[in-house]
């Protein structure tokens, strides 16, 4: 288990982000989004609606089950501040991002992985990007937190979000 809560405006010359900005942004990366997605990973949406996303996800160009078969990924949004994400099968894993909204008004961004490391089938990440020929391993959590909430700042700047 890894999680992280970062302060989305630390400070007054940062670009500020809004809690609508962050729960839009929660919902094109749960769609797959591919500004937000990392290029190792491909989706493709299989089934949609307002609540639940299922996608077809491979890791570096193939499925990370043993047999090979279709890893589906199931995203349930939850109000507009809570986004859990798990694979359907094989190790189980799971991510949840979220907005918290602290009693002083500071608005947090947090992300928390799960991985069944005890499945027999499990694979690191580290050891997934080494056999795929990766040049690096995937990001930690707190990684990904700071690489997602970089790419909502530089969206909100484009106007794009």
């Amino acid at each position: 288990v890894q999680s992280v809560s970062i302060p989305v405006n630390p400070d007054r010359n940062c670009l500020h982000i809004n809690k609508k900005q962050l729960s839009l942004a929660l919902r094109a990366w749960g769609r797959g989004d591919e500004r937000f997605v990392p290029s190792f990973v491909g989706s493709k949406i299989v089934k949609e609606s307002d609540v639940e996303i299922v996608k077809e996800i491979l890791h570096y160009g193939k499925s990370s089950l043993a047999d090979g078969s279709s890893n589906l990924q199931r995203t349930t949004f939850r109000g507009d501040n809570l986004m859990v994400t798990e694979y359907l099968a094989g190790p189980w894993f799971m991510a949840i991002a979220g907005i918290e909204e602290r009693q002083d008004g500071e608005l947090c961004f947090l992300l928390t992985t799960i991985r069944h490391k005890q499945h027999p089938d499990y694979v690191s990440p580290s050891e997934a990007a080494k056999k795929a020929g990766a040049d690096k391993p995937p990001p930690t959590t707190e990684q990904n937190a700071r690489r997602v909430l970089g790419i909502i700042r530089g969206l909100i700047e484009r106007d794009e979000l």
